[in-house]
């Protein structure tokens, strides 16, 4: 009986000692290693890396694959960016050998939106206000501090009430989504920079430029004069010794004084060319400013994004805590799964979008390369209500569109006075002089003629002279009524922009603030679950999202406004000039 009683207590010390020692001894060794970033890790790609990328206007940032592996290989997790679309969070145990230092370590699980190893398992009571996030009152450690989360969060403000500040101190980060090489500050676009690209390569620019030059070649042609014509003449060559040869020069004088009325028509049709490249210009600069909003906007979306990924898989490294610990149930893990699956849901359609508006924009500035570059704002003044009567005076002023149309009334004036004196008749005349040899005297040849207005007096041009000065008229009302409905649809966007931004800035954010620091406090105090937390600051970030867009399309309408409402860079600019029509017109008095 003493043996069996010493057997088992025996046995039962050995498993005492295998259980809670092994246990305490996978504690400590995974608590040692789960803190410890690998220099020597493999760097993790994004699924749209490509071999080598090129800055289109920094020939000499070139990143290659061998480049990125060199750049990742000790990379600074503080400003590492979560790639989306990878694998599941959950993996199997596996030991690991570091190469530095030869410790084996094991690490259950490995976080695969940030690419660093986990937090080691710990109680998941909240912490007082006295105690650290260590040791047993360490969940509060895997949730990121309000104010910590709030800078996370930061986004620079747009020009007009939108992107200010410092904006280059996340130029290093990865460039999200597209090789995954890391940018140079040297790579970054401003908004100058982009529109002094857009006005150097556009097309519809020169060809502007080209039906300008036009207009200037025919003003000149249409009032030149027309060449004198030289011939020779013979007469009675059949009969012997009584034929006379001679030369003559014979030219046509204009009268009614059309080939200065001609000019002055091209000289208008060349103003109105004038004025639609101008015209052109502030059209690829609104669309330039636009997509550069957008893209700075969904830019900075896929940021704030992929900066809650963090939080929202720390939130399911709590729950899953809480769940072994029997502190939580399965039902808190599978709902902050959910919110990590939606938020990674947002960041690849953030990335769409990004993708997308960085792609427009470099399509309408003539920028070569699919890799985006960082954008950075440039500060602007702050934007405010605006007198929206003085702002319509103001672009009806300096609208180059509304002065092409100005300058084709008085086109179209001047072609119906160049109409009206097409009758009168030009007058031809001929010199000759020539040798008679029957005679043996010389000779002298005169001869004067012109065309008699009778049944031509050239009235359907006239009328329809007129009707072309009439419709000229009406088009410059038109283009009127059309600036002011743009205006209005403008302004609409502005006001409503503006008075989203007022909101979310002056009340929303700052509640949602308050709300960060008193769930943090409640939950220190064991007031608040911590789903709860990462619900609050969910709230945070639909917030934050919300802001940025709002600021995106008060920037857009800034831009539609400061480009006198002109749109359509990449449409094809209007040619006024209808040849030298008016030239062959003015001769032969018909």
């Amino acid at each position: 009986m003493k043996k069996l009683l010493l057997l088992a207590t025996t046995c039962f010390l050995a498993v005492i000692s295998i259980t809670g020692c092994g246990h305490f001894h996978a504690f400590k060794r995974t608590s040692q290693s789960s803190f410890t970033i690998r220099e020597n890790a493999t760097p993790i790609k994004s699924p749209f890396h490509t071999a080598s990328r090129q800055s289109p206007t920094h020939p000499s940032v070139t990143a290659s694959s061998n480049e990125d592996d060199t750049l990742l290989q000790s990379p600074d997790m503080r400003l590492a960016v979560p790639i989306i679309n990878m694998p599941s969070v959950e993996t199997p145990r596996r030991d690991e050998q570091n190469s530095d230092t030869g410790e084996q370590r094991t690490i259950d699980r490995v976080d695969y939106v940030t690419g660093s190893e986990p937090v080691p398992p710990m109680s998941l009571s909240p912490a007082t206000d006295g105690e650290t996030a260590d040791g047993e009152n360490g969940a509060a450690a895997a949730v990121v501090s309000a104010s910590e989360f709030r800078d996370q969060l930061q986004t620079f403000d747009f020009p007009h009430e939108t992107f200010t500040g410092n904006a280059t101190e996340d130029v290093q980060r990865s460039n999200p989504g597209f090789g995954g090489g890391y940018i140079d500050a040297a790579s970054a676009y401003t908004l100058a920079d982009v529109e002094q690209i857009a006005l150097a390569n556009h097309p519809s620019l020169a060809a502007a430029d080209a039906s300008r030059s036009k207009a200037a070649g025919l003003r000149q042609q249409v009032g030149t004069r027309p060449n004198p014509t030289l011939g020779y003449f013979g007469q009675q060559m059949a009969d012997r010794n009584t034929d006379q040869h001679g030369f003559f020069v014979e030219q046509e004088f204009v009268r009614g004084n059309k080939l200065q009325l001609n000019q002055e028509v091209l000289g208008h049709t060349a103003r109105a060319q004038a004025m639609e490249r101008e015209t052109q210009r502030h059209r690829i600069l609104t669309d330039v400013r636009v997509r550069f909003y957008e893209a700075l906007a969904a830019q900075q979306n896929l940021d704030a994004t992929r900066r809650f990924i963090e939080v929202a898989d720390r939130g399911v490294q709590v729950a899953e805590q809480r769940e072994r610990a029997e502190e939580g149930t399965l039902i808190e893990t599978l709902q902050a799964k959910t919110l990590l699956s939606e938020v990674r849901l947002a960041a690849e359609q953030a990335e769409i979008q990004y993708r997308g508006a960085w792609q427009d924009l470099a399509a309408i500035a003539g920028i070569d390369g699919e890799a985006p570059v960082q954008l950075v704002a440039d500060p602007a003044p702050s934007s405010g209500p605006q007198d929206w009567q003085n702002v319509y005076a103001s672009i009806v002023m300096q609208s180059p569109e509304l002065s092409v149309a100005q300058a084709i009334v008085c086109e179209k004036q001047a072609l119906l006075r160049r109409q009206r004196v097409q009758h009168v008749p030009n007058v031809t005349g001929q010199l000759g002089a020539g040798y008679d040899v029957g005679t043996d005297n010389g000779m002298i040849n005169l001869q004067l003629s012109a065309p008699i207005p009778i049944a031509n007096r050239n009235q359907g041009n006239i009328s329809a002279a007129y009707a072309d000065y009439v419709r000229a008229t009406q088009e410059v009302k038109r283009i009127e009524q059309s600036i002011r409905s743009r205006l209005a649809r403008t302004a609409q966007e502005y006001e409503s922009a503006l008075t989203t931004v007022q909101k979310y800035r002056d009340e929303i954010i700052p509640q949602a603030e308050k709300s960060l620091e008193l769930s943090e406090v409640a939950y220190r105090a064991g007031e608040l679950d911590f789903l709860q937390v990462l619900v609050v600051r969910r709230t945070y970030y639909d917030a934050t999202i919300k802001l940025i867009d709002a600021k995106g399309r008060l920037a857009s309408a800034a831009a539609k406004v400061d480009g006198l409402l002109l749109t359509g860079g990449l449409e094809s600019p209007v040619d006024y000039t209808d040849g030298d029509g008016l030239r062959d017109a003015s001769f032969g008095g018909q």
